[in-house]
């Protein structure tokens, strides 16, 4: 039994060592090198004139005898020693052997010199792996970085394992968060434009020290934004070379360098907002640098409008809800009842878009022809709304009667500024009969929409200005269900994985969220959009 314990107190100890039969091998710094390095030092101090001069293990190498020999190169400031310690199986060590010298720098390249190694050395894999993560934990973007690749990898023995490598890092579709640190390419694969960015780091392994990896410095530098901007290289949350992407993206020109410079500042205070809604989401909702992204509050409040009186949905006739169960997923858009998404602009009149998005589903079901209608018109001849500064579809349905009815888009071309009405009568084709007012509950809400078509809604915007795709379930302290600001068109409902949802058509464009489309949590009233649901009724 003592010979087996023997043998195996060897291989424990020395199972790092690569040995060659006979003679020393090399052996990484660990807790039994530092240890008879310590013992060394104790040594080497009684017997050289070594000051306090701090040691640093250069070469560590290994011998098998009646016992373990350690050949160490030990520094001290100036002072080079080249010790050998006899370390039996049983009883204490002994320094055998020791040479000291004070030689130059230049002629001291023998050991300790950095090596070149494959960028598929393991210990450079971990290395790389480890800062890529902390990184991660370092940063405040909302997306992972992931290894790319790895260039240019030493490794020098020193006091532990210097590692010097250069990182190519993008970002993966997944998360910032601790559950997807060390996520794989497949679990977590790169954007279409990952937004590359190369490190130059050094990392020393200290194998008995807890963490085992120190990061000595590291210099890192964008590789998409060819520019000398300082604002470039550094904060993940908002650097320049974010914001000129944005600006590319779109298309975004500035006045002047102040006006950019002041773009710039707000881009990142809302980016900053953007954190605030990531971290906190519970949905699947990706927020980021929409166009919206350099507006202030004030600015991005003219894509919406004012705050909806909700009180006009009691005054309102209540629709029939159908009794039958509604199926599980509907979408009006496949039945032709939806016409494409359009851009309402830089004027507040969201509540003529979702009032002719509802009506033109309606005529669709009801006389088989899909029309695009005027919001112009309402914009311009609606005496009880207010045009660019905001209105109610519960108040253009009775202004739409008193008209006689919508013109065409065509007929009556949008362009999104309040102007004097050109309504002519003879040119209507669409007209309506009266409107209701539907549920509030989402279940008999969706009963409604399969059997009668798309509902007009009103919705808090605030987390919209920065949607980009996904099922928003925003907290409600981001988006107050009271404050219903904004009018849009339920379309259809679904379902993904076990989440339900609504399908929004929204009036900002293609450019913006789901192709123009918000897709919502259904079930939970999120920013309201229970609260103010109607539609017109065609006979």
């Amino acid at each position: 039994m003592k010979v087996v314990f023997l043998i195996l107190a060897v291989v424990t100890t020395f199972a790092s060592a690569k040995f060659l039969a006979g003679g020393y091998s090399d052996h990484e710094v660990s807790s039994d090198i530092i240890e008879v390095a310590n013992f060394a030092m104790t040594q080497l101090r009684n017997s050289q004139n070594l000051g306090a001069a701090p040691m640093k293990i250069i070469k560590a190498q290994t011998q098998v005898v009646n016992g373990l020999n350690y050949k160490l190169d030990l520094e001290f400031g100036s002072m080079v020693c080249q010790v050998v310690v006899y370390k039996p199986f049983r009883g204490e060590s002994e320094l055998t052997s020791q040479q000291c010298s004070n030689p130059s720098k230049s002629k001291r390249t023998g050991f300790g010199a950095p090596k070149t190694t494959g960028t598929d050395d393991q210990q450079i894999l971990s290395a790389a792996d480890f800062f890529v993560t902390e990184k991660n934990k370092a940063s405040n973007s909302m997306f992972l970085l992931q290894r790319m690749s790895i260039q240019n990898a030493t490794k020098q023995v020193v006091e532990g394992m210097l590692y010097k490598m250069d990182i190519k890092m993008g970002y993966g579709t997944c998360r910032n968060n601790q559950d997807n640190y060390g996520a794989t390419d497949a679990e977590c694969p790169l954007q279409s434009n990952p937004r590359p960015r190369v490190c130059h780091v050094e990392i020393v392994e200290r194998v008995w020290m807890t963490p085992a990896y120190t990061i000595k410095n590291e210099k890192c530098q964008n590789k998409d934004v060819e520019t000398k901007n300082p604002h470039l290289v550094g904060h993940d949350l908002c650097h320049y070379g974010m914001f000129a992407q944005f600006k590319e993206t779109h298309n975004k020109v500035y006045f002047d360098s102040q006006e950019e410079k002041r773009r710039f500042k707000i881009f990142c205070q809302n980016m900053v907002t953007v954190k605030e809604l990531q971290e906190n989401e519970m949905g699947t909702a990706v927020y980021g640098a929409t166009k919206f992204a350099d507006m202030t509050e004030a600015e991005f409040n003219k894509y919406i409008s004012k705050p909806w009186d909700v009180s006009e949905w009691d005054r309102m006739v209540q629709a029939r809800i159908p009794e039958a169960d509604p199926p599980t997923s509907f979408d009006w858009r496949d039945f032709g009842a939806v016409t494409p998404v359009k851009n309402q602009g830089s004027c507040g009149s969201c509540w003529a878009f979702s009032t002719t998005g509802n009506i033109e589903g309606q005529w669709k079901i009801k006389k088989n022809k899909l029309v695009s209608l005027s919001e112009q018109e309402l914009v311009d001849c609606d005496k009880v709304d207010e045009g660019c500064e905001g209105g109610l579809p519960s108040n253009a349905y009775k202004e739409i009667i008193r008209l006689g009815g919508l013109e065409t888009e065509s007929k009556y071309e949008y362009d999104g500024k309040d102007e004097k009405c050109k309504f002519v009568k003879q040119d209507v084709k669409v007209y309506i009969n009266s409107s209701v007012a539907i549920s509030k509950d989402e279940n008999e809400m969706a009963a409604w929409l399969a059997k009668n078509g798309p509902i007009s809604i009103g919705i808090n915007a605030n987390v919209m200005q920065f949607y980009f795709g996904g099922i928003s379930h925003p907290w409600k302290i981001f988006c107050n269900p009271k404050n219903i600001d904004h009018g849009v068109l339920i379309v259809g409902y679904g379902v993904k994985g076990s989440t339900p949802y609504w399908i929004i058509k929204n009036s900002w464009g293609e450019d913006w969220g789901e192709k123009g489309y918000y897709l919502v949590y259904r079930g939970a009233g999120v920013c309201g959009l229970n609260t103010m649901c109607t539609s017109a009724v065609i006979d």
